[in-house]
């Protein structure tokens, strides 16, 4: 049954008004609102026993590739494979990598958002594309579908220009309809979604999980229902109080009609005469001049132009003007222009007498000091023609200010003669004496001195007399106005409150019953998982519940101490409350309504103890019977669980090297890295032997080191050991002799027993290739590359 069929079912029996409301608001706002206006209820999407037109039942997805460039800590384009059937895939590496790039990629291009910067400050946001990529970012998730369906790739591209992550082209452009299912059951288990069962709060862990069991719908219909009550309960509180507002303003108002509008007004808001008061309000401006009050406020609004700065500028120009003098400027430029002449006479002519005095000669010497005075006297010439140029730009500005200013206070001084008659006319009589520039800077300095004075007491006059006006009906008649706006409002509105008060109870009503049905499947599989998960802890978590709504909604996990009752985040450990967050999130994504058989886990294991990682590995190995499980982690001991535990598990390692290049490789046993690390560059003859042999001994030590803890620990796990006993014992060793003495021996204190007991077990080649390794990480050679690699190999297998 889906979600409307069952909830039309529950409303069964309720009024048909109110239902539709219900129903309308599942639909979405458009509806909702289309309801609220009209009356009438939407008709259902679907019908019982019919399939929506075009719907097909959604296939089985799986993953097959992930591919990233440019995203995250991904610079050149990297792809992650995968297999597209149920199983369990390890992503590890170091913090840094760039490993979670890969599970955040495909959160983003089947999402269209992340969980790391969803409802968080925008700096988390910084970053989504690679530093040190130049190029398009772009991922791409290609996806198997199970049956007759052909494979779908979902891809997001962003050109270099792109800001931000919303930025993105899609393929397809249309997306096929199972991918709407990815919000309701969300394949993605990102730390983030843990950290909610820690951090969040009661409504918002309850708002992550309401999707979880498939309330998002529901959830969504109140919130859309709660939007409108809200609004509409918001003005009736705002009339109310406004009404009490208004009575008091007016009781302090001496005017007759303030008396009227509270006689109107009566005891209470609900029966007011708004007819009478809608009249009383329209008698704004009666006996006041709205004009006035309008000139009024412009000048007060308006400064008065800076014609001091202008007439200093004019002054400042007339100064150098007169220093450089008029007809000085003249004479220069005439004979700068003789001369000019003279030189092409002499071009022309060549040396002569002067053809004007007949004395001077016309030579090369007088060409030279003809032509460096011609320059003299242009530069001369400009100079002087610019400082004139000034003086006519500065004159014409102070004209300008004065015709502003002329205008404007005329103006002003016109319209609030009527009602401020002494300090306007003041105004007009200084503005008729208000000279133009022809008078001179100074007398226009003067002149302005008593405008500006004139100015300051006629807005002096203007402020007290708009003071004045608003104890009258000007404001209180504004103020009316709005209240009955308000009010008119919450009188329309009164029957579509009632009806969405009626909604909502009806919702809540429906949504519990659904709420309480859906829990009690999902919480059998959560305590399923956290009895995997808790191993030796002494927490039972008992019957997760989710009560309340609106503000006072809420998820509650009981549990209890060695018999006592305690609420889980009180008393949890950090560990132990990261796996609660596992056992609550797990459930959902495996449902088995969900078209996506896959799970996208990233760092599972933080803050866990060994004992919970061994549990964890079992869960996801139960859960990848019949899911594709996907695991990203930085931590060394779930891969080690898994192999111990004998779990089947595809693991890719990811390194990251410098300018964010990814790379991956399918990963074995460490040993067996470490082994093939080892060979590879045994191999790589372009090296030269003495940068080589210490690397290649490194290598070697580390795979004798990685055998020996995995030995150690299968053997201890066997005899009873405790995690945590194991575990201090493995940390208190450091060197590859300290591990196999531990490992062969069983007591570090032993140490000087190791090499006999090697020589007598497997033959002194055991011995001679311990020593071979850990001298030749220091540069010292007992034997050759190859033979080293090729008995620290066999020394490796006696181990295990």
């Amino acid at each position: 049954m889906d979600d409307e069929t069952e909830l039309r079912t529950r409303l069964a029996g309720t009024d048909p008004v109110v239902a539709g409301l219900v129903l309308a608001a599942f639909h979405g706002d458009e509806e909702l609102d289309a309801t609220l206006a009209t009356g009438t209820a939407p008709q259902p999407l679907t019908k019982d026993g019919d399939a929506e037109p075009g719907a097909t039942e959604s296939p089985d997805v799986f993953l097959e590739s992930i591919e990233v460039a440019g995203f995250r800590g991904v610079g050149r384009a990297a792809t992650l494979p995968l297999r597209p059937r149920p199983g369990l895939t390890l992503v590890i590496g170091r913090n840094g990598s760039g490993k979670s790039s890969f599970a955040e990629a495909a959160e983003l291009a089947l999402t269209d958002d992340s969980m790391r910067w969803a409802g968080r400050p925008v700096v988390f946001r910084e970053g989504w594309r690679n530093l040190h990529h130049d190029g398009d970012t772009e991922i791409t998730v290609r996806l198997r579908l199970g049956g007759e369906h052909p494979p779908v790739t979902i891809r997001r591209h962003w050109d270099a220009s792109a800001k931000n992550p919303e930025d993105a082209t899609r393929q397809p452009a249309v997306a096929p309809a199972w991918l709407g299912k990815v919000g309701l059951y969300r394949p993605f288990l990102s730390a983030r979604d843990l950290e909610r069962v820690i951090t969040a709060k009661p409504a918002e862990l309850y708002d992550s999980l309401a999707p979880i069991l498939g309330l998002g719908p529901l959830a969504a219909a109140d919130t859309r229902l709660q939007a409108r009550r809200k609004e509409r309960e918001d003005r009736v509180k705002a009339v109310k109080a406004g009404f009490s507002q208004l009575k008091v303003q007016l009781a302090e108002v001496g005017d007759d009609r303030a008396g009227q509008a509270l006689k109107a007004l009566g005891s209470r808001a609900g029966r007011a005469d708004l007819t009478a008061l809608t009249r009383l309000a329209a008698g704004d401006g009666e006996g006041t001049d709205a004009a006035v009050a309008a000139a009024a406020r412009r000048l007060l609004d308006d400064d008065l132009p800076d014609l001091a700065s202008t007439l200093d500028s004019l002054a400042v120009a007339q100064e150098d003007a007169d220093r450089l003098g008029g007809s000085r400027s003249a004479t220069a430029g005439r004979t700068a222009d003789l001369l000019r002449r003279a030189l092409e006479h002499h071009a022309a002519e060549g040396d002569q007498r002067c053809p004007v005095c007949r004395t001077g000669h016309l030579d090369a010497v007088w060409r030279a000091e003809a032509q460096a005075a011609a320059v003299r006297l242009e530069a001369a010439a400009a100079e002087s023609r610019s400082a004139t140029g000034r003086v006519e730009t500065a004159r014409r500005a102070v004209e300008e200010n004065l015709a502003l200013v002329r205008r404007e206070l005329s103006r002003a001084g016109n319209a609030l003669a009527g009602v401020l008659p002494e300090p306007a006319d003041r105004l007009r009589e200084v503005l008729s004496e208000l000279p133009g520039t022809a008078a001179g800077v100074a007398a226009v300095r003067v002149a302005w001195e008593r405008v500006v004075t004139a100015y300051a007491e006629l807005v002096e006059a203007a402020t007290r007399w708009l003071v004045r006006r608003q104890n009258v009906w000007q404001e209180p008649a504004a103020a009316l106005r709005r209240w009955l706006a308000a009010a008119e409002v919450v009188q329309t509105e009164a029957g579509e409150l009632s009806r969405l008060v009626a909604a909502r109870a009806a919702l809540g009503a429906a949504l519990g019953g659904i709420r309480g049905e859906r829990l009690a499947a999902f919480v059998g599989q959560s305590e399923h998982i956290w009895r995997r998960l808790r191993q030796e802890s002494n927490v039972e978590l008992r019957e997760m519940r989710m009560e309340g709504a609106n503000t006072q909604r809420r998820v509650r996990f009981p549990v209890a101490v060695d018999g006592s009752e305690a609420n889980a985040l009180a008393v949890m450990s950090q560990g132990e409350l990261h796996a609660l967050g596992l056992s609550v999130f797990l459930p959902r994504a495996a449902a088995e309504a969900s078209p996506y058989r896959f799970v996208i886990v990233d760092d599972p294991v933080q803050s866990m103890d060994p004992a919970k990682v061994d549990g964890l590995a079992e869960v996801l190995g139960e859960i990848a019977k019949s899911r594709q499980v996907v695991v990203f982690t930085h931590d060394d001991r779930l891969p080690e669980a898994i192999r111990r535990l004998g779990l089947e598990a595809t693991v890719w390692e990811v390194s990251r090297r410098a300018r964010s290049v990814v790379d991956l490789r399918m990963a074995d046993d460490p040993a067996d890295r470490y082994l093939a690390d080892a060979f590879a560059l045994a191999a790589a003859q372009s090296l030269p032997d003495d940068a080589r042999y210490p690397v290649v001994a490194g290598f070697c030590r580390s795979a004798l080191e990685a055998a020996s803890m995995d030995a150690y620990r299968a053997r201890r796990y066997r005899e009873g050991a405790t995690h945590r006993q194991v575990e201090r014992k493995l940390a208190a060793a450091n060197t590859a002799h300290q591990r196999l003495t531990l490992t062969l021996l069983g007591d570090l204190k032993r140490g000087d027993e190791l090499y006999p007991y090697l020589d007598q077990t497997y033959g002194s080649w055991a011995a001679d290739t311990l020593r071979a390794v850990a001298e030749g990480a220091h540069g010292t050679r007992r034997a050759s590359m190859t033979t080293l690699v090729k008995s620290t190999s066999d020394l490796v297998e006696r181990l295990r």
